[in-house]
């Protein structure tokens, strides 16, 4: 993959073409992770033949205005019964388990808005993309998939082969789409001092290589990342396509 040179080329030339303030406000906390529409889950298959709802439940609870809402929380399932199914279908209930039972138990807003998931077919291919919402509205994702041809679940090298896509050039160009998204995003009129750090972490060859892999509804690959900043929680995961 392309060495950090790019990433130094970039930031030279915001800085030449913007004073390096290109945004005249730095990124806030509450909105420095949110994802246009298009890229979030907000346009959520439904389940199919292959997969249901592993487990769904409604929780009411009450804000400190007095006002009731209602949430749901849904995670799925593979209805398959071999071994690389179930382990997907036990992956998903170990991560998601006990976010279930804390807004069960929660006085007042739980953690998490909301907890749903999208599953996408193309081809052989079944792609699970669960989504969480916090109070913050921030998302945090988890991406599995499974080729229900061989029964086998897919990592990023199986999807790439798969795809008959190169490994190296897909995280190349990733790594690339990265760095835009994330220098679009994270500008400052006086740049902190760890901001190279943190992008770094972020885009850099190993951090890169540690996003998840997924097809999207359209058969689009798209990768879920995490973004580094120094501010707020200081991570953010995004969906950034990896076409």
């Amino acid at each position: 993959m392309k060495s950090f040179k790019r990433i130094a080329a970039l930031l030279i030339l915001c800085c030449f073409l913007g004073g390096c303030q290109p945004s005249k406000e730095q990124p806030s906390a509450a909105t420095a992770g949110s994802e246009p529409a298009d890229t979030t889950a907000a346009a959520l298959a439904v389940p199919n033949d292959y997969v249901s709802d592993g487990k769904e439940e409604t929780f009411t609870y009450t804000d400190k205005g007095g006002e009731e809402h209602q949430t749901v929380y849904r995670i799925p399932k593979l209805n398959f019964t071999d071994s690389d199914a179930q382990a997907i279908n036990a992956a998903v209930s170990e991560k998601y388990g006990a976010d279930f039972e804390a807004a069960a138990q929660a006085n007042g807003a739980p953690e998490y808005l909301s907890i749903n998931y999208g599953a996408f077919t193309n081809d052989d291919i079944i792609s699970l993309l669960i989504t969480a919402e916090d109070r913050t509205h921030h998302f945090t994702y988890s991406a599995f998939n499974y080729n229900k041809k061989t029964n086998k679940q897919l990592d990023n090298a199986g999807l790439l082969a798969y795809l008959q896509r190169d490994y190296d050039q897909t995280f190349s160009d990733l790594q690339d789409a990265l760095q835009d998204d994330y220098l679009s995003k994270y500008q400052y009129e006086n740049f902190p001092d760890d901001y190279y750090y943190q992008l770094e972490m972020t885009a850099g060859d190993e951090a890169v290589r540690q996003s998840t892999l997924y097809l999207n509804e359209n058969g689009e690959l798209y990768a879920v990342c995490t973004e580094r900043v120094s501010l707020g929680e200081g991570e953010f995961q995004v969906l950034i396509s990896a076409t």
